[in-house]
């Protein structure tokens, strides 16, 4: 701080400064590193500078007696950028516009003729609500991240104007990852590991991969028949073998050769005698 308030002092007495402070050599390239960013660090000895222009003109002192925080609290350029927004003195030099100014627009609006009455949208059905006029939306953006101070300064002046201030930013920047950041400047870019130098990020893999052919319907469980009790469940081991050589020798076709029965026999016998008798019907007896 003390080095901004004197824009910048010798080379020796800021290396003095750094060896009285006892500063590590981190912290050393970090006050070192502010000439990168803009501040004015070291200067030479006869150098005439002029002194640097605000951005915004400071603001005039309260009365002495008048409590007052403004001396004391710290108040970021984003808040006076906001104020000058709301009272419409922003300079539009250093802040242009991106589309059209409100004055374009107004000259727009009056060109084009009033719409057709029965075009219009009716207004008699409007509920009470309507009638409170919406507040004006300011989005401000903060690239490379924003401060919580800054955050602070947009919800003031949200409360103290009939504006919603929203601040849009990557990420919130702390005291501890500013200095480191600062820092890192003078160091080369392959060991700051930026993330536009390392692999791009890709979609997963899974994304890319076809889906698998849906797979056959598994088979109905067959119902096994229960076992009795009294029975083996398997075979036994070490049994007599089944006669499979002397199956496969029977032969279906041949004629049986099973022996006739006694009753067969029999039968056989009464018919021939029934015969005998029909032929001697009228034979002589002896």
């Amino acid at each position: 701080m003390y080095i901004l308030f004197k824009d910048g002092i010798l080379p020796a007495d800021l290396e003095k400064l750094v060896y009285h402070a006892q500063l590590p050599r981190t912290d050393g390239e970090v006050v070192i590193n502010l000439d990168l960013i803009g501040a004015r660090t070291t200067r030479k000895l006869k150098e005439k500078r002029d002194p640097p222009q605000p951005l915004f003109p400071p603001k005039a002192a309260p009365p002495p007696n008048q409590e007052d925080y403004g001396l004391s609290r710290f108040e970021p350029a984003l808040q006076d950028m906001l104020e000058e927004h709301v009272r419409g003195t922003l300079s539009q030099d250093i802040f242009p516009f991106t589309k059209m100014s409100p004055d374009d627009m107004n000259s727009m609006q009056e060109i084009t003729p009033a719409a057709s009455l029965r075009s219009a949208k009716p207004t008699w059905a409007k509920t009470r609500l309507t009638s409170i006029e919406p507040r004006q939306r300011v989005i401000v953006f903060m690239a490379g991240g924003a401060t919580y101070s800054e955050a602070r300064a947009c919800y003031d002046v949200s409360n103290k104007t009939s504006r919603d201030v929203f601040l849009v930013t990557s990420h919130m920047v702390t005291p501890q990852l500013y200095l480191r950041q600062v820092g890192d400047l003078g160091r080369p870019r392959r060991d700051i590991r930026l993330p536009i130098d390392g692999p791009q990020p890709t979609a997963p893999k899974h994304l890319f991969e076809k889906p698998e052919p849906p797979k056959p319907a598994a088979p109905p469980p067959v119902a096994k028949t229960p076992v009795p009790s009294g029975l083996p469940s398997g075979p036994r081991v070490g049994g007599p073998k089944p006669p499979t050589a002397q199956m496969g020798s029977i032969n279906l076709n041949a004629p049986s050769s099973k022996p006739a029965s006694s009753s067969g026999k029999h039968k056989d016998e009464k018919d021939k005698e029934k015969k005998k008798k029909k032929l001697h019907l009228f034979g002589s007896k002896h």
